[in-house]
Order: C-alpha cells, then sequence, then structure tokens
C-alpha cells in the first residue's frame, strides 16, 4: 500500500513537471537546508532490558529514551507554472539521520545504563551494561516538491503550501556503543552486529507552508515549516524505526534568465 502511494505521487509530480515544462514561466536554481526531529521507536528491543531481575518489566520500552533527527542539504531548481501560481522543485539532497538509544533516567536514583543481551547459550546468560547506542546514516536523495501560491501575486512576499515525496539511497552507517565499564570496550564489534542495518533504500512523503521572500525574476529567499514528514518505509533505519517528523527547511534561488 505505501510502495503504490510513493509511486503515485511519483508519477503525479512527474506529470506536473511536464506540464510545467510545456509552459513555464519563470526558471530558479539554488540551495536548501533543513533539520527534522522524528518520532521513533526502538527496534532491536528484544536485546534491550531495564533491570535482568525475573519480574522486572525489563523489555518495556518506555524505560529508554530513543532519540533521532534528520539534517538535509541540497541543490535544487524551481519551475513556474505560466499563471505563476504552481511551482514544480526538484534536485539533489544529501542527509543525515542521527539515532541514539539511552536509559531514560526521570530520577536520580535510577541508573544510567541499561542491559543488552550479549550472549545466551543454555542456563547461561550474559548481559553489557550499555550507557549509550548510536547511530549515523548518510543517505543521497531525490526530492520532488509541488509547491501551490494562493492568491494574486504580490510584490515581494509569498506565502505558500507544498507537498512533497522523495527517495533515499544509503551511502554508508556507522555505529558507536558507550559502555558503563570501559572494560566492556572489547565486545563493541560483537554488539554493534547484532544491531540491525538500515536498508539500501528509504521512501518518503511531507507537506509544508512557508513564505517566500524576494521580487519575480530576482534573487529570494524562503523559509518553510514541515509538517508531517512520513516515513514510508519505517522499518529500514536500522537502530530506531521512524514513524514521522516535524522540522523547518531554508531555501535560496536565483533565477535564470
Amino acid at each position: 500500500m505505501k510502495r503504490n502511494f510513493i509511486l503515485l505521487c511519483w508519477f503525479l509530480c512527474l506529470f506536473v513537471g511536464i506540464t510545467f515544462a510545456q509552459e513555464s514561466r519563470l526558471k530558479y536554481v539554488g540551495v536548501e537546508g533543513g533539520s527534522i526531529d522524528i518520532v521513533s521507536n526502538v527496534s532491536n528491543v528484544n536485546y534491550i532490558r531495564g533491570s535482568v531481575a525475573p519480574y522486572s518489566n525489563g523489555y518495556s520500552t518506555n524505560d529508554l529514551a530513543c532519540i533521532s533527527s534528520r539534517n538535509f542539504y541540497g541543490v535544487k531548481g524551481t519551475i513556474f507554472s505560466q499563471n505563476d501560481r504552481f511551482a514544480l522543485l526538484t534536485g539533489l539532497r544529501y542527509s543525515r539521520i542521527i539515532s541514539s538509544v539511552s536509559r531514560n533516567s526521570n530520577f536520580s536514583n535510577t541508573p544510567n545504563y541499561f542491559y543488552w543481551l550479549y550472549k545466551q547459550d543454555g542456563v547461561n546468560t550474559e548481559y553489557l551494561k550499555v550507557n549509550e547506542i548510536n547511530q549515523k546514516s548518510d543517505y543521497i536523495g531525490v526530492p520532488i516538491e509541488v509547491i501551490y501560491f494562493p492568491g494574486h501575486r504580490p510584490h515581494l512576499f509569498r506565502i505558500y503550501f507544498k507537498i512533497g515525496v522523495e527517495e533515499n539511497l544509503l551511502i554508508q552507517t556507522n555505529k558507536d556503543v558507550v559502555f558503563q565499564n570501559p572494560a566492556m570496550n572489547q565486545y563493541e564489534s560483537n554488539l554493534k552486529s547484532q544491531v540491525d542495518q538500515p536498508k539500501t533504500f528509504y521512501s518518503s512523503a511531507y507537506g509544508g507552508c512557508g513564505i517566500r521572500i524576494g521580487r519575480d525574476q530576482k534573487p529570494n529567499i524562503s523559509y518553510e515549516f514541515c509538517l508531517p514528514y512520513l516515513f514510508l518505509t519505517p522499518q529500514s533505519k536500522g537502530l530506531v524505526n521512524p514513524t514521522s517528523g516535524i522540522g523547518f527547511q531554508i531555501n535560496f534561488q536565483i533565477p535564470i534568465k
């Protein structure tokens, strides 16, 4: 269902792009940057316990602090429709998703570590005390966005609404483990191998609104609020499973004569 949705969005945006190309009025090229705060949950929950006591609620993710964010930069071109009410944007985008899992210590007497199930052999079970696990994943993506400008065109300020889809290719991923006891660093490589690897591709869809500042056929800058940002392939980020996000984006563009 989600894959069909993303394909439908892509074909819709491509159709709009072909229409724009036939009767375009203004063309811009520029750079962008932004950040997304991500809502996510732990994907390796079966390895994690808050406590090893038999009566504990050890596998509950309520005991964990799961933090994830996405920063991105890119280059993007913009084509306006003949009536100047719609715009199509596409280009290349580099992004990095940073995820972290640690113990949620709400009280001073709560341990600042959790237990990671390292080995289980018959009646013997071994756990490692872990303060934090971090993961950084880098992607190259292709966004396709459609903007709508309501009302008549003013001279300087324009409010707009946007929808977009994006396909991202994984370039590399790195993990880092902080143990409670530095003597456990010898187990780091084995623990990393137990953490789920991100998949090669992930897709997303998003909406937003913003304000564009600049006159026609002049350099312009836009500030926009991104909500919601939806992960269409949530089971693909390795350490955590992201579901949605909220953030902002800044664009600077110059006209192509």
